[in-house]
């Protein structure tokens, strides 16, 4: 069949025979120096972020977010577009050397400065460190004077806000002026983008007031003793009961359900808040609790975990929460009905006790107990509006132990302890230890694997009763991977390995051993076939044609040759085929565009190689008996109901599509958090019920984010980076077309920001928005008059006052800067965003300029503002809120997506050439992976499936038995998806790995069938059929079970990429053998191809030459089989016969293995008579009249 049919590979056979250490010692040495060379050459794999690469790359969106990324990575402090002009001089400055004190004309003293640079950066580092010490040494006796002395007027109120703990000694006088020490007494919290339009004199007053109270502090605090500095990392409790005033999230917190008989209670009784003080109990009792939590300073006992029953003992004024009675429950009940309002309307923070600022009654700020226990303690249903009932399903426990990876050990004390009593358990927790528990389990799980592959050894092992066959198919296994891992990173010269190549491992390991299995039987097959009588009796004169002339010495070799030969012509192309589908299914997956689905199939592609045949070919092993009595009850049930399995198996694939492609279907995701554990682990709880409670709100999706609207121009949306590396994202691109100083560019601008206005998708917002779109603000700029009268210094401002919109490009290209370097200076009623031209220096100082500065020794001769420095708008952003919530549902932001992309392309056909090559981003990280996740998986299975049929055609050259073949490939992937969707699975990145490997897995089983039908000696269609079943059904059977049971056994994983993995490989294993074994072989029992119909044909490209060598046939006869033919390591003929470990088993239980002595000789075989084939055939019909379904 094609080269493995050609005279060609007669030299390869021959080396198999003669030479088989040879070929073995070879592939050994090559792969082990490759392996050596991969390991040496690069790094181990780093899982410290196991969802690194689950993102798009390449796509029409991905190309924007990271044109959109660089953008902003260049707009920062470290890149050369600026959003405030005034920022480029002081760059310049810095980078020219242009410093106060270099300002000398000097050179030799600003070279030797810059030459000590390095050593003074360290010396300022050191003193800034030190600094830091010393600040938090005052902290400390900050925090003593206020145990110690009287109570201090709201006005004293000690308040350190410094810049990094370093002191500048200066008179404190009523002056206004602002201060780095100045502490901040706003309530409110300023908000990324937006203005500040008012400011509050009483405010402004108090903050004059505390600052003279910091620093009268700061100096009584200098005069103290420094002899107990060194505990100043211990904390003192806040009037004596908690370290801090509030919990935070960085803290490790608990979350606390009720169970038992009265689980649907609320936990808000007496005796749920009992429960919960026994359970942070047995929280802080394990081992290592002291050795992480945060300590108090008095006592050096860990700080009091912030929780329910500790707020209600607090509120009772009691030491202890088992002190509680119904009354406190009930006091503190009265106490947040109460205050519930102000809380919900905003009135309350985590700030009451320092700053005055919270409007509500004193009750509901002391202490922080309101907000702290409906914002961090409580579930957000806990109490609703103006109803008095309450009901608490979930309670937070937060104590002082630090998030951390350092806390893992902790954790397992916490995952050894039964964290429950008789009426609450712990559900859930997060400890910031997602990632790396998930790499130790990655680590420790590996036994699962090993597991698996001793598995697959010992079915190999009880199949071919030679352990040195299962010894080599474990190394060829290991070879496969080590030269996977060679070609991945030195070949292909990829950076990024993500974890999820791990996962072909598992397949690898499942699917090595099918190529033995397959080998073997085929070997078996052509022995029994070559050296037994199929009818038990031929006549004389057909017996004595048959036979050969004697064997002489040396003969063995010689027919090992053409025992080698005719295996592989029918083993080597059906594994070559199925590798190669498998390969080419694999490399469908390298056409997603999401990193970690492109590196896994690349580094899959690479696994399947034909390595394990060519070993296999050299391990000529007598083999046993295999389930006959399984092999004839599947031979008969399909031979008599065929109908009946087509029927069955047709129904089953024609209710699975509907299932996949009509209701349910599968799925989107809707959560963007990856899973890396099962749905019960504590982690994964927290991840899915977090959002009940309002200190997590903010952080997740929720009606209150609004997805904002990004326009850019004068970048390209353009990708030039590594997309098999996440950490790769190219370099901007600039648009040389892009300029907005044209008179038709302004005019378009201020229309465009006009209509985005009008649009229904836009959000009105309240406010003073100026960077948003940034004309409107330099309109309002340029009405102002050239002379005001109110400036002493009667300075002109021309050309930039008293003009009339659109302005000249020149008068634009001078007065834009100016306006937004104004508006950057205005900190009191404006916070910088994202939005706004972005500008760069266009030219650099020459030496005429340089020195006509460095003359000037005043302050007040350097610029101080980007306008003296000739400036270019490089970018433009204009951004917009949208009235569209930020939702995980893929319909919603496909519809906003749209409706705005297709408005704004609409908008880009009316601007000026300039600005044609905008274009439009926001909030689509997730968004851009599902949508890349439901039309890759499509490309995928459909690029799949046409490599399976095409190979599948090549080789078969049979149009029937392809089409065949690829419709129960579909019918199998059909059934395998409608499972895995009955069981939950949604597609995201692992399940769209699982369904592109379906295929290449799906398709291995019905390749099979399809190319022994094809090969068989007899074209009858029954006959065909019968030859097919007798040589295919064993190695398949053992090839799904390996697979199969390997897969069942990684169930057992910790991490749920093993378990879905082990899972898949299960149900793709049981799904395909079925199709393929009963609905094509009964197919093919129906309406299968006989006497060549659509057999199709490759075209002659040269005359055919006789061989000049030998032509290897099979060529069944009476030969008698010599010892070393059977196996070349046996030392006597009558062992090999009767061993039940070694003994040669024919493929019918009535043929006989018979042998006669033999001598080495330097003669080739005899050659065989005319008739033989004739004789052949008249044996093989004998055989299948045998079987009542062929005589119909």
């Amino acid at each position: 069949m094609l080269c493995f049919d050609s005279e060609k590979m007669n030299w390869y056979y021959h080396v198999l025979a003669r030479r088989p250490y040879l070929v073995v010692v070879s592939i050994a040495v090559c792969c082990v120096a490759c392996i050596i060379v991969a390991l040496i050459l690069n790094k181990l794999p780093d899982f410290s972020d196991p969802t690194l690469g689950f993102e798009t790359r390449g796509t029409k969106i991905g190309k924007r977010l990271t044109a959109w990324y660089n953008l902003l990575q260049e707009t920062d402090r470290h890149g050369v577009l600026f959003s405030n002009p005034s920022v480029i001089w002081e760059k310049r400055r810095v980078d020219e050397g242009y410093g106060v004190s270099q300002l000398h004309p000097n050179h030799r003293r600003r070279k030797n400065q810059r030459k000590h640079k390095n050593k003074n950066k360290r010396r300022k580092d050191q003193k800034r460190h030190e600094h830091s010490e010393v600040a938090e040494k005052i902290m400390l006796l900050k925090k003593r004077l206020k145990a110690t002395s009287a109570p201090k007027s709201e006005g004293d109120r000690d308040t350190w806000m410094g810049d990094s703990g370093v002191f500048r000694d200066y008179e404190i006088t009523n002056d206004s002026a602002s201060s780095p020490l100045e502490p901040t007494r706003r309530s409110e919290k300023i908000q990324y983008g937006h203005n500040t339009t008012s400011v509050d004199e009483e405010e402004h007053r108090e903050r004059v007031q505390t600052k003279k109270s910091t620093w009268r502090l700061l100096k009584q605090a200098a005069t103290l003793p420094t002899d107990s500095w060194a505990d100043a990392h211990l904390r003192q409790p806040i009037e004596g009961y908690f370290c801090d005033s509030s919990p935070r999230r960085e803290y490790s917190h608990f979350v606390v359900q009720r169970i038992g008989p009265n689980a649907t209670d609320s936990l808000f009784d007496l005796n749920g808040l009992l429960a919960m003080c026994q359970l942070q109990e047995q929280i802080r009792d394990v081992p290592s609790y002291k050795a992480y939590c945060e300590p108090e300073r008095s006592t050096s006992d860990c700080c009091r975990p912030w929780s329910l029953p500790n707020y209600a003992a607090l509120l009772a004024n009691k030491s202890s929460c088992f002190d509680l009675t119904t009354d406190d429950v009930s006091s503190l009940q009265s106490l947040l009905v109460g205050c519930y309002e102000y809380f919900h309307d905003l009135k309350l923070d985590n700030n009451c006790n320092e700053y005055s600022r919270c409007y509500a009654p004193e009750e509901c700020k002391r202490h922080n107990l309101v907000y702290n226990v409906l914002n961090f303690l409580s579930d957000f249903s806990f109490i609703r509006p103006n109803n008095s009932n309450v009901y608490l399903k979930y309670a937070m426990i937060f104590v002082p132990v630090a998030q951390s990876n350092r806390v893992l050990p902790l954790f397992h004390e916490w995952e050894d302890v039964d964290l429950r009593n008789e009426l609450v358990e712990v559900i859930a927790m997060d400890l910031g230890l997602e990632n790396e528990l998930f790499n130790e389990l990655l680590l420790t799980d590996v036994w699962l694997v090993s597991l698996g592959g001793l598995f697959v050894m010992a079915s190999v092992w009880l199949y071919t009763g030679s352990v040195f066959i299962t010894a080599m198919s474990c190394i060829a296994v290991c070879f496969s991977l080590g030269l996977a891992y060679f070609v991945y990173s030195i070949v292909l010269e990829f950076a990024f390995f993500p974890y999820m190549n791990l996962l072909a491992v598992i397949v690898i390991i499942g699917i090595g051993a099918d190529d033995v299995f397959l080998f073997l039987k085929i070997w078996h097959c052509v022995l029994a076939e070559r050296f037994s009588n199929r009818c038990g009796t031929l006549t004389n004169a057909q017996s004595q044609s048959a036979l050969p002339a004697p064997l002489d010495q040396g003969e063995h070799t010689e027919t090992l040759e053409n025992i080698m030969a005719l295996t592989m012509r029918h083993a080597a192309a059906s594994m070559f085929v199925t590798s190669l589908t498998t390969a080419g299914a694999f490399y469908a997956s390298y056409s997603s565009s999401i990193t970690a689905i492109k590196c896994l199939g690349k580094f899959r592609i690479s696994c399947r190689q034909p390595l394990l045949q060519r070993l296999m070919h050299s391990c000529k092993k007598s083999i046993n008996r295999f389930c006959q009595a399984l092999e004839e009850c599947i031979t008969n049930s399909i031979m008599n109901y065929a109908y009946m399995w087509l029927l069955l198996f047709g129904a089953l694939g024609t209710s699975s599509a509907i299932i996949v492609f009509w209701y349910p279907g599968l799925q989107l995701p809707e959560k963007s958090h990856f899973q890396l554990f099962v749905s019960q682990h504590p982690f994964e709880v927290y991840s899915s019920i977090k959002q009940h409670f309002w200190f997590e709100k903010p952080l997740q999706v929720d009606e209150n984010f609004k997805m904002h609207m990004h326009f850019v121009w004068g970048v390209q949306a353009v990708d030039d980076g590594d997309y098999t590396n996440p950490k790769s994202l190219g370099n901007l691109h600039y648009d040389n077309n892009f300029s907005i100083s044209s008179k038709p560019v302004q005019l378009w601008i201020l229309d465009f920001c006009q209509s985005v206005r009008q649009q229904p998708f836009y959000q009105e917002t309240f406010g003073m928005l100026l960077p948003n779109c940034f004309i409107e603000n330099l309109i309002d700029f340029m009405k102002r008059r050239c002379i005001d009268d109110m400036d002493i210094t009667r300075k002109d401002r021309s050309p930039c006052c008293d003009a009339q919109f659109p302005y000249e490009p020149h008068i634009f290209d001078l007065c834009l800067p100016q306006s937004v370097s104004n508006l950057y200076d205005t900190t009191m009623f404006f916070q910088p965003g994202v939005a706004g031209p972005k500008f760069a220096a266009t030219t650099h100082l020459e030496e005429d300029d340089y020195f006509a500065i460095s003359g000037n020794y005043s302050l007040e001769s350097v610029p101080t503002n980007g306008t003296d420095i000739p400036l270019s708008v490089k970018a433009l952003v204009i951004e917009f809120e949208s009235n569209v919530a930020y939702s995980t549902i893929y319909a919603n932001i496909n519809e906003f997506y749209e409706t705005v992309e297709h408005w704004f392309q609409l908008q880009l056909n009316t601007a000026p050439m300039e600005l044609r090559g905008g274009w439009f981003t926001s909030d689509l990280k997730f968004y851009n992976v599902q949508d890349t996740l439901s039309h890759d998986t499509i490309v995928a299975i459909s690029l799949a499936m046409v490599a399976s049929l095409l190979v599948l055609l090549s080789f078969t050259l049979n149009l029937l038995i392809s089409i065949y073949a690829v419709l129960t490939v579909s019918l199998s992937i059909f059934n395998t998806v409608a499972v895995l969707i009955l069981l939950g699975w949604q597609l995201n990145i692992l399940e769209s790995i699982a369904v592109s490997t379906a295929i290449g897995l799906a398709v291995d089983f019905s390749l099979h069938y399809g190319i022994h039908y094809r090969m068989s000696p007899i074209k009858d269609r029954l006959a065909a059929t019968q030859f097919v079943l007798s040589r295919i059904i064993g190695p398949t059977v053992m090839a799904a079970a390996t697979t199969g049971l390997a897969g069942g056994i990684m169930m057992a994983s910790n991490i749920l990429p093993y378990i879905q993995i082990g899972v898949f490989l299960v149900v793709v294993m049981i799904i395909s053998w079925l199709y393929a074994t009963f609905f094509l072989m009964s197919l093919l029992r129906v309406a299968g191809p006989q006497h060549g119909f659509l057999q199709l044909a490759w075209p002659v490209w040269r005359k055919r030459h006789n061989a000049s060598g030998k032509f290897y046939e099979r060529k069944p006869s009476q030969v008698i089989a010599s010892e070393q033919l059977l196996t070349p390591t046996s030392s006597a003929i009558v062992e090999l016969a009767n061993s039940e470990t070694h003994e040669l088993e024919s493929l019918n239980s009535n043929s006989l293995i018979k042998t006669i002595s033999g001598t080495e000789s330097a003669h080739a075989l005899a050659s065989l008579p005319t008739d033989f084939e004739h004789s052949f055939q008249t044996l093989r019909e004998c055989k299948y009249q045998t079987y009542p379904s062929t005589s119909n």
